[in-house]
């Protein structure tokens, strides 16, 4: 592969991971929104954009012994790097973003089977303890 093909591969593998950088943007924007309607979409963009990367890497892999010839391959190789960083923090951030949501609709749901809960009575101690007996729950009290 010459070098020219070695150019025009890594400009598409940072043309991807740029589009694949808009597609976590987006992600976090409908996890702040709470937008779960919109997530299946954007999920399966992204499934598409890493199938043109994993494509891509197989194409880029032969030529990394180029880059020490070449200079402009090697910054376009850095910057490809920190483009994937960037991704990986990306990806954290909104891996965050749906494990506090998951946390909070677990926590609502338990306060829903709670308040629902016709085996046990719950109370609460003067210090905020749960109290569980084994009375039914036949009203909920506030």
């Amino acid at each position: 592969m010459n070098n020219q093909n070695s150019h025009q591969v890594i400009s598409d593998l940072q043309n991807c991971i740029n589009s694949f950088l808009d597609q976590l943007s987006a992600e976090r924007e409908l996890l702040l929104a709470g937008n779960a309607n919109d997530l299946n979409k954007i999920t399966l963009q992204k499934q598409d954009t890493i199938t043109k990367l994993s494509k891509l890497e197989t194409q880029f892999s032969p030529m990394l012994d180029k880059f020490a010839n070449d200079q402009t391959l090697d910054k376009k190789w850095q910057e490809t790097i920190n483009l994937l960083k960037k991704c990986q923090q990306m990806n954290t951030e909104n891996s965050s973003l749906v494990n506090n949501r998951l946390k909070q609709t677990t926590n609502t749901l338990n306060q829903l089977h709670s308040l629902f809960d016709t085996e046990h009575a719950v109370t609460y101690s003067e210090n905020g303890n749960q109290i569980i007996t084994s009375e039914p729950n036949r009203s909920v009290h506030a």
